[in-house]
């Protein structure tokens, strides 16, 4: 199975959300771009893969140097697959570094070049937000649904979820469904004053584009939202990735907690509901990493046709293979 062609066909179409008034302040426009934890910097006084002083490095950085990315893994059991997909921003309005994202959900069909997608799982500060595609999965008794969630078919004709991301704390969300509610009483007043919020899309792409003023705000006071292509690096990779990272902490990246520097961001294997980022608990793999077939099973039950959620691995999200 070629799981970075998987991962590439069922990638997120962002909606990211960002405030290009900020013309004079160009630290406030790059904090809501995506890109990669080891973005270059003109500074040379902290190394690319420096978290702890990332503020410094974003503050120095180009904008043509952050190059918009989004890291993913996957886990495979007999019947599904579940690929956890990774948004990093340099910085956020309260704390350094962010990575929010979402798990997406597919059942195998009978083709094995072909996967039904169910739904979703989305992360958006210390809240999980769950989603069914078209009632393809049901939501248990006891648990609140999120709403519905929706695809972009026309896009490259294959139907990706489609997600959204606030500006400056960037919870993420299925588009059109769940936000602040600060973050729509803002919206609401934006709208009523003739003045819609700045939004770029996000399309993933073998090639990433590259970042410029010019681009990010040509579609300014139009109903026009700039478009860029953002790149998928594998989580386990050992070069790019930042699983090896995360293993040889304490590092420049990560602290003894597993948090990125400066504490409060999480990796995705310590991403849970209700987490406390005030606790320095040690650090734990959580369910999203070690068990999502658990997590999705816990939370969702199949519709009356579909298939149930074995516990039979294939292939875990840190890339074991099961030994069953």
């Amino acid at each position: 199975m070629d799981y970075h062609k998987l991962a590439l066909r069922w990638a997120p179409v962002n909606y990211q959300y960002i405030d290009l008034d900020e013309k004079c302040n160009y630290h406030a426009i790059k904090r809501d771009l995506l890109c990669q934890v080891n973005f270059e910097s003109n500074t040379t006084e902290y190394p690319i893969w420096d978290t702890m002083h990332v503020k410094e490095r974003l503050e120095h950085a180009n904008i043509g140097h952050l190059v918009p990315t989004a890291y993913y893994s996957v886990a495979e059991t007999v019947d599904h697959f579940f690929i956890l997909y990774s948004f990093y921003h340099a910085d956020d309005a309260t704390h350094p570094n962010d990575m929010e994202g979402c798990l997406v959900i597919l059942e195998k069909q009978n083709d094995e070049n072909k996967q039904l997608l169910l739904g979703m799982i989305t992360i958006a500060h210390y809240d999980f937000w769950y989603y069914a595609l078209e009632e393809r999965l049901l939501v248990k008794e006891g648990i609140e649904t999120s709403g519905s969630m929706e695809i972009d078919e026309e896009f490259d004709g294959h139907g990706h979820p489609l997600i959204q991301q606030e500006d400056r704390k960037h919870g993420l969300y299925a588009l059109g469904t769940h936000v602040a509610w600060f973050t729509k009483l803002w919206r609401w007043f934006l709208s009523v004053i003739n003045c819609p919020p700045d939004i770029i899309v996000y399309y993933p792409n073998t090639k990433p584009s590259e970042y410029s003023l010019n681009n990010l705000t040509k579609g300014k006071k139009t109903p026009y939202d700039p478009a860029f292509y953002y790149q998928l690096i594998d989580i386990l990779d050992e070069e790019k990735g930042l699983w090896k990272k995360w293993l040889g902490k304490p590092n420049e990246t990560f602290g003894e907690d597993g948090r990125f520097g400066g504490g409060a961001a999480n990796p995705p294997w310590q991403w849970k509901p209700g987490f406390d980022a005030k606790k320095h608990d040690t650090p734990k793999l959580e369910l999203m990493w070690t068990n999502p077939q658990q997590l999705v099973s816990d939370n969702f039950r199949p519709r009356k046709d579909g298939k149930e959620f074995s516990s039979t691995y294939i292939r875990y999200m840190d890339g074991t293979k099961s030994k069953q």
